[in-house]
């Protein structure tokens, strides 16, 4: 897991909905050892909430989120995560009628959080930060043998609907008059490459 220090941090910062502007700083790393997803977010943001157990509204709490379809399904996983590392893991073509994925499989996600209060005076808020490791057999629908060379699409979020101050950021653009990540029209092209990073 040391590895994904050295990795490149992407910034989470598009902020599709003016409306909901926020100066939480977001960015992650992703990679992957062929049977798993290694994806880590680190999050620096004025409140943090936990309150949603699994499969619940994680949304609602301190959240970050990694949505992706494989090669060319017509429909998509919503993996969401609070910073307790409690997990909402969803399948389907829309926001709607969601297949929400078993309570025993989301128990196979591994993780690791740390929160941190301690900031400077001047940066008030919270630093917090999530590792998360996604085994392929999460991804029910797909016979997956390994992620090495799969051609995927997805965006990766940040978000916090039920806290005092709601924001919305997203990896790549989304273009929608008010607040939706299940848009796959934004989703930007994702490649596991044929070794350990992707």
């Amino acid at each position: 897991m040391a590895k994904m220090e050295i990795l490149n941090q992407e910034p989470i910062s598009c902020e599709p909905w003016p409306a909901f502007s926020t100066d939480t700083k977001v960015e992650f790393s992703i990679a992957h050892n062929g049977n798993a997803i290694l994806l880590k977010y680190k999050i620096q943001e004025k409140y943090l909430a936990a309150r949603e157990v699994n499969n619940g509204d994680i949304h609602n709490d301190s959240c970050v989120e990694f949505f992706v379809a494989f090669d060319d399904d017509e429909c998509y996983y919503n993996l969401e995560f609070n910073c307790l590392g409690f997990t909402k893991i969803g399948y389907g073509s829309r926001r709607e009628n969601r297949d929400l994925i078993s309570l025993e499989m989301i128990s196979k996600i591994g993780f690791s959080s740390r929160i941190n209060s301690k900031l400077p005076i001047e940066q008030k808020g919270y630093h917090w930060e999530i590792l998360l490791v996604i085994p392929k057999e999460i991804f029910v629908h797909h016979q997956i043998n390994s992620f090495g060379r799969l051609q995927a699409r997805g965006n990766f979020y940040k978000c916090g609907d039920g806290l005092p101050q709601p924001h919305f950021l997203s990896w790549n653009r989304i273009d929608a008059a008010e607040p939706d990540f299940h848009r796959m029209e934004s989703f930007g092209r994702l490649e596991f490459l044929a070794g350990e990073e992707a």
